[in-house]
């Protein structure tokens, strides 16, 4: 029944919107495509191989679940103790993600983090040679030549780019471009490119740069060398961490300050020293 059943979740036939689409049966339990769909996430595309794999996983658990409850294994005060325990945990998780891990908490203000950057400069100090670059991959080296010319001449490079990408004739010779990237001499491939952007000119395109690929033309906005602090947009992902972070702890130590305020809370035991041991209750 299982390939049938493949064939119906990757080719999308149902005969109802609303009907549930079998996948697999153990006694009265019924594993339908919707569900594995819902475990997996609606934007994300299920591979057949996938899906086998997911079915054979139901099954087997659910062959080991009756197991066990035959035997009585889940009446165990050991898993009644675990299962309260994760109860707990999941609650106490959904809370903490509708309170401190929201979505609200990832959000920083150009003004926020520019501030951050002005008050720590010296923490973003460069450990390595750090290059802002854009460059674009020809698979022919006039078309190249002809569009480092262009950028030469004093043309934008976006504006040109993207006149190239919409010109079916040139576009079908561009293998990939990358606009505005920091790199660095291990982070940039092929890795020599990176000898071409440390001895560029910054804002000058260089010559076509044959590799077994096609013809890079490169172009260097900026060039910091280590020892140098890194420019705010090199510094903003990891600010914008840091201010994540922060605003998280202010949440969580106001969230704990204002639920404390609402109940009794007695410390009933005194610690006399590091040792665990010494823990004793308090008179």
């Amino acid at each position: 029944m299982l390939p049938v059943c493949v064939c119906v979740a990757l080719m999308g036939c149902q005969t109802r919107e609303s009907a549930q689409t079998p996948l697999a049966r153990i006694d009265d339990q019924t594993l339908t495509l919707e569900k594995v769909r819902a475990e997996f996430g609606s934007a994300r595309n299920v591979s057949s191989a996938q899906l086998h794999e997911y079915v054979s996983r139901w099954i087997n658990n659910e062959i080991l679940y009756r197991e066990a409850v035959r035997r009585g294994l889940d009446k165990k005060q050991t898993i009644a103790s675990r299962l309260e325990e994760i109860h707990r945990q999941l609650v106490i998780n959904a809370l903490l993600e509708e309170e401190i891990y929201g979505e609200k908490t990832l959000e920083s203000t150009p003004q926020e983090i520019s501030q951050y950057y002005n008050a720590h400069q010296k923490e973003f100090v460069l450990p390595q040679d750090v290059a802002l670059l854009s460059f674009v991959l020809f698979r022919d080296r006039d078309v190249a030549n002809a569009f480092r010319t262009t950028i030469a001449q004093g043309a934008l490079w976006n504006a040109t780019l993207r006149q190239v990408l919409a010109d079916p004739r040139q576009s079908r010779f561009v293998s990939l471009h990358v606009d505005s990237a920091y790199y660095t001499e291990s982070t940039l491939l092929p890795v020599e490119l990176w000898r071409v952007a440390a001895a560029a000119i910054p804002k000058e395109p260089s010559f076509p740069v044959k590799m077994k690929d096609g013809y890079y033309i490169v172009l260097v906005w900026k060039y910091a060398a280590q020892g140098q602090v890194g420019d705010l947009k090199y510094a903003e992902k990891e600010i914008r961490g840091r201010l994540t972070m922060e605003r998280r702890q202010r949440l969580m130590d106001s969230l704990m300050e204002n639920l404390r305020a609402k109940h009794s809370v007695e410390i009933l035991v005194n610690s006399t020293g590091s040792d665990s041991t010494s823990i004793k209750p308090m008179e």
